[in-house]
């Protein structure tokens, strides 16, 4: 019966975990456009720059959001990298559909797969890093 118990216990945490980092990740996202788009205020950007700077934007923050949730657990780190950016996923899906309706757009796939693979990369290194006391 104790087994069960801390087995739900680590389920549950690792879904809190992963969406708390979501969270996060997703104001580091919105920080990071914030600060790119004042850089295109003061130049003239084609949709083209736009786009790889929406895509930057979305790289560093799934990386930043699967880091925390690993230096979190200490472990799973490619699962709650994962997971986090399908939170992420989400988010943006919600989002753009709210304010853009772009959710069927073609690019869509591609910000999936770079979503989730730069979660799980940064879920990995997360886990991996030393910690900062010493």
């Amino acid at each position: 019966m104790r087994h069960s118990k801390t087995l739900k216990n680590t389920k549950t945490s690792l879904i809190t975990t992963a969406a708390g980092s979501a969270v996060i990740s997703c104001v580091i996202v919105v920080s990071i456009l914030l600060l790119l788009g004042f850089l295109v205020a003061k130049i003239d950007a084609t949709d083209v720059i736009l786009s790889a700077m929406s895509t930057f934007a979305l790289c560093i923050g799934a990386f930043s959001g699967g880091y925390i949730s690993g230096k979190r657990r200490k472990r799973n780190g490619l699962v709650l990298g994962i997971l986090c950016g399908i939170f992420i996923f989400l988010v943006i899906i919600v989002m753009s559909h709210l304010f853009s309706r772009a959710a069927e757009s073609f690019s869509m796939p591609v910000k999936l797969i770079l979503t989730l693979l730069f979660a799980g990369i940064g879920g990995v290194v997360g886990v991996n890093s030393k910690n900062g006391r010493y």
